[in-house]
């Protein structure tokens, strides 16, 4: 199977969702610099809030979902999870989950999440390795 280097993206509606409460709750937090009334710690956590959704939303945009090559998927949380492709026993997709499973890992990529201008190209990809996968086992 010929497989080329293709990162993809988050679906955007998940991007933009993180963007938004990130600079709704840092608004929010920053609103209370200016009243009169003393800071107090639950306004700090308010700013800390927007930052961590801005600072996810940066994550998120610049580093993709996940990435395919020709010897590993590679999935970009926090921790990196990847597999090697030629590990791979048995792919399956189920409840909105493609989960691709080595004698020692599994790794969960959802649908939901993947950009949609990017799904069919991921779903031939699946396809193409789950036929794969039979044609070994039989």
């Amino acid at each position: 199977m010929q497989i080329k280097t293709r990162k993809f993206s988050y679906a955007s509606k998940r991007l933009y969702l993180n963007l938004i409460l990130g600079v709704l709750w840092t608004i929010i937090g920053s609103s209370y610099f200016f009243e009169k009334e003393n800071m107090k710690w639950n306004h700090y956590l308010f700013i800390a809030i927007g930052l961590f959704y801005l600072a996810t939303f940066g994550y998120e945009h610049l580093n993709k979902y996940f990435e395919i090559n020709k010897e590993k998927i590679r999935l970009f949380s926090i921790p990196q999870v990847e597999i090697k492709i030629s590990d791979i026993k048995e792919v399956k997709y189920y409840a909105d989950a493609y989960t691709f499973k080595t004698n020692n890992k599994n790794l969960r990529i959802l649908k939901s999440q993947i950009n949609k201008t990017q799904l069919s190209e991921f779903e031939n990809f699946f396809s193409n390795l789950q036929s794969e996968l039979k044609k070994n086992v039989a």
